[in-house]
C-alpha cells in the first residue's frame, strides 16, 4: 500500500505517532481494528488533521474487519 498524506494543520495528531500507527495498520490488517481502538494520539503544534487522521483509521479498520473470511 502505498504512503497515505493527511493535511499538516496548526494543532494535529502528532505526526510520528501517526505514521507508526498507519503503518502498523497495513502491517497486520487483522488487527487493524484493535490498534485502532487502543490508540491514543498526542496533540501537537503542526500535527495531522485530527478528522482526517480518524476518518481514514475507522474506515481503514472497518474495511479489514468486513472482509470475507474473517
Amino acid at each position: 500500500m502505498g504512503r497515505v498524506e493527511f493535511t499538516v494543520v496548526l494543532r494535529g495528531y502528532d505526526r510520528a505517532q501517526v505514521d507508526a500507527v498507519v503503518e502498523q495498520v497495513h502491517r497486520d490488517p487483522a488487527s487493524a481494528a484493535k490498534i485502532v481502538a487502543d490508540t491514543t494520539f498526542t496533540v501537537v503544534w503542526g500535527g495531522y488533521d485530527r478528522p482526517q487522521v480518524e476518518d481514514y483509521l475507522h474506515r481503514t479498520a472497518a474495511a479489514d474487519t468486513d472482509e470475507p473470511g474473517r
